[in-house]
């Protein structure tokens, strides 16, 4: 199975309702406004992801809850039909300012429906999937500070506007059971959400081409992975780890990337390798790196 990343992103946007009045002593005043939205691409193997997202929580500084939806995708929602930057609100509540430490995502359900072409090994082409228990009484995203320093000491949210941008890995949260390339087929899908967290507003980007001279090889859809150098401590189904996947001129962005030091590599396949093997890139808020190139080569 070639592995092709694509993302749910899940973007929060704290926004003033109204005049914000400002306090000597506090620096600030009033209620800001949380939005939740929804977005995403494709995957192999599959022409519809859906799941079910029910309640959506914020937790303060003191650890209390604060229900942003009880209802976020009010059923479910395929996350293939939210692509080319396309959203849908989950959520949208007016909260205090403050530290908030986590968000929480309740995951109801999960469904999937193959490609054409292909069948499970009972002949069906959809499937609904068991969603992991911690899934379902609450996915816990550690949030850290806005320019990515002191993760998991929570994040400061003042009056004003700020986006929280949820990725959610399609590919690495639909782990394919069997081999669609072999008699032996597909037997189903691990559902195993793996989401991360970003604040928009710095959230950096790392962009290139991979290209070749070898006759017969695609530069097309091969997938690019984003490691970061120095990991913390996540929660399960969080991930710091950011992926994309090459048009067919080979080019590819990691969007929504924390601000940091990242090991930046191109999966080339058991035949090939690429030049360089690796690129670390360094990007700081609200960075653009470019012309992070790869060539394919044989090993």
């Amino acid at each position: 199975m070639t592995s092709k990343t694509r993302f749910l992103a899940l973007t929060a946007a704290l926004a003033m309702s109204g005049a914000i009045a400002c306090d000597e002593t506090t620096g600030a005043g009033g209620d800001a406004t949380l939005r939740v939205l929804l977005t995403d691409a494709p995957t192999d193997y599959i022409s519809a992801a859906w799941v079910d997202i029910g309640a959506v929580e914020l937790l303060s500084e003191e650890g209390r809850p604060i229900t942003l939806t009880t209802d976020g995708t009010d059923g479910l929602v395929n996350l293939l039909d939210l692509q080319n930057a396309a959203t849908e609100t989950l959520a949208e509540a007016e909260i205090e300012p403050g530290t908030y430490h986590q968000l929480r995502l309740i995951v109801e359900s999960a469904r999937v429906q193959l490609a054409d072409g292909f069948t499970f090994t009972n002949g069906s082409t959809e499937k609904d999937l068991f969603v992991p228990s911690g899934a379902q009484t609450g996915i816990k995203l550690n949030l850290g500070a806005a320019d990515g320093e002191e993760d998991g000491a929570g994040l400061e949210i003042v009056p004003g506007e700020m986006v929280l941008v949820l990725d959610f890995d399609v590919s690495q949260s639909f782990v394919m059971q069997g081999n669609a390339e072999s008699p032996a087929g597909i037997k189903g899908f691990i559902f195993t959400p793996t989401i991360r967290v970003t604040v928009n507003d710095v959230a950096a980007s790392i962009s290139g081409a991979v290209s070749t001279a070898l006759e017969g090889v695609s530069v097309k859809d091969l997938t690019v992975t984003a490691e970061p150098v120095e990991g913390s401590t996540l929660e399960q189904f969080q991930s710091g780890t950011a992926t994309a996947v090459t048009d067919e001129n080979g080019a590819y962005t990691l969007h929504f990337l924390v601000p940091g030091t990242y090991t930046v590599t191109v999966t080339a396949g058991e035949a090939h390798k690429t030049t360089p093997e690796s690129h670390s890139v360094t990007v700081g808020p609200a960075d653009d790196a470019e012309a992070v190139n790869f060539e394919i080569v044989a090993r």
